[in-house]
């Protein structure tokens, strides 16, 4: 866990000044964004607590929300 917190604290000393310096507010906020969606998702991995599967966001996501229905053979 301790080598996650250093990874991310890395990725952000050297990612995050150059992108306040040159004022790209956008490019901040998208990622932010990921980047705390990444750590949540290695931090849960990290901790053993069951990742949630892509595949079933993206499912509910065509089927539910898109009404796009696979082909049945």
């Amino acid at each position: 866990m301790i080598f996650l917190l250093f990874a991310y604290a890395f990725i952000i000393t050297v990612n995050v000044p150059g992108l306040i310096k040159r004022k790209e507010w956008r490019e901040l906020t998208v990622f932010s964004i990921l980047c705390i969606i990444a750590f949540v998702l290695g931090l849960m991995y990290v901790l053993d607590i069951p990742v949630p599967s892509p595949m079933r966001g993206l499912q509910h996501l065509i089927v539910d929300i898109l009404g796009i229905k696979y082909p049945e053979n």
